[in-house]
């Protein structure tokens, strides 16, 4: 008898124990599975910052530091105000992405249009125009020589293009630059006191030999030729002959080329 009650404590204390592990061994052994990758927590979507507004440093800064990748830098033109800055971007601000997803921006090189006033560029050192045309962020395709008769060796006779006010970024600027002027001066269009003052420097002798024309009121003394021709070597103290001729007086806005720019053609 007393082994029959053993025996069944046993039993109802084993069912127990098995009913109690069913409980909860079946519900983890069921549930659905869940499986996880490689990448483990990288996984997990990230936030695309908002980079517009940044430099290209900063923007660049906060794509990595939301563990996302700067894929490419694309410039575009736009206001002056915003020169520099990121002004779009790709993903939008906002955007889930995965970890690690590239992120594209547009960042403003500024106006296409630039200030731009070659007269300013005539006379100056090369060098001097080169750092001026920098100033107003736009670029030079070189610099052409030639010889004159006025303008020093090494400085700006004139420039191309001649456009006033602005000019696109992408159309270069080209220096004519003087090489000097070896030889007898070019007097031929100026009046008598400005070839005298440039015969003295030379230290020749002008002698008039007459005009072309009687003088009249109202009429302007200009030298009409001279021997020896320009470029002709010399030596100091030889004499220049020059015949006068008289026109009547420019319009005003009339003759505003300036001297020694005639004539160039394509450089």
């Amino acid at each position: 008898m007393k082994d029959t009650g053993r025996f069944l404590v046993l039993l109802l204390s084993g069912a127990a124990m098995a009913f109690i592990a069913g409980a909860v061994i079946a519900p983890l052994a069921f549930r659905t599975p869940r499986f996880v990758t490689a990448l483990g927590a990288s996984a997990q979507p990230v936030i695309v910052p908002q980079v517009t507004g940044f430099t290209r440093q900063d923007a660049r800064r906060e794509i990595e530091t939301a563990n996302l990748v700067l894929a490419g830098e694309w410039s575009e033109y736009g206001p002056a105000e915003s020169a520099g800055q990121v002004i779009r971007q790709d993903p939008a601000p906002g955007t889930q992405v995965p970890r690690g997803s590239p992120v594209n921006v547009f960042w403003n090189v500024g106006p296409l249009f630039r200030p731009y006033d070659p007269d300013m560029l005539v006379g100056l050192t090369a060098t001097e125009a080169e750092e001026m045309i920098a100033d107003w962020q736009l670029y030079t395709s070189g610099r052409s020589r030639a010889p004159h008769i006025s303008v020093p060796e090494g400085r700006v006779i004139s420039v191309h293009p001649r456009y006033a006010d602005s000019l696109p970024v992408y159309i270069p600027v080209r220096l004519l630059v003087s090489t000097g002027w070896d030889g007898m001066p070019l007097f031929t269009g100026m009046g008598m006191a400005e070839a005298e003052s440039i015969a003295a420097v030379h230290e020749l002798t002008l002698v008039t030999e007459g005009s072309d024309m009687a003088g009249e009121s109202g009429m302007d003394s200009l030298v009409g030729s001279q021997t020896p021709a320009p470029g002709t070597s010399y030596l100091p103290g030889d004499t220049v002959r020059v015949r006068m001729t008289f026109t009547s007086p420019a319009a005003p806005g009339a003759g505003t080329e300036e001297p020694g720019q005639q004539g160039w053609g394509q450089w």
